[in-house]
């Protein structure tokens, strides 16, 4: 019998130490963030290209979003950006594109700034010796 009970006990002890070296591994966590979501995550896809190119005021998300935010000076805004430079995303999701109001483009004179992660939008044009803000987050400061 004390036969059978050291067969035994080796048994349970292999036993255990199998169970030992497959325990559950951590979760490895990936250390590069998601791609942003959101309404303006398509947005991002636009990077150095022109705004007038891609559509990017007339497009049904971003038309919206201003015309509600800025009200009656929606297409005071329109006027000023009429050219615009090339898309910028700065930090792989704060898109931020520049327009002027002649095609000199001398002189900015609208600027158009969307936090993709946040949902959140700034806008601004330049009348004289003016800057006019419009934000639908006026609690959050600007991205940069």
């Amino acid at each position: 019998m004390h036969r059978l009970q050291v067969i035994l006990m080796v048994f349970l002890a292999a036993l255990l130490a199998s169970c030992n070296s497959h325990a559950p591994q951590q979760a490895v966590t990936n250390t590069e963030s998601a791609p942003p979501k959101g309404e303006f995550a398509f947005l991002l896809g636009y990077e150095g290209r022109l705004p007038a190119d891609v559509g990017f005021l007339t497009n049904h998300v971003v038309e919206r979003r201003l015309a509600n935010m800025m009200k009656d000076s929606f297409m005071v805004f329109m006027g000023h950006a009429k050219y615009g430079r090339p898309v910028v995303v700065q930090d792989s999701a704060i898109i931020i594109t520049t327009f002027y109001s002649d095609s000199d483009r001398v002189e900015p004179s609208a600027e158009l700034v969307i936090d993709v992660p946040r949902d959140a939008m700034w806008a601004e044009y330049y009348a004289p010796d003016t800057i006019i803000k419009f934000t639908d987050h006026p609690s959050w400061p600007k991205p940069y």
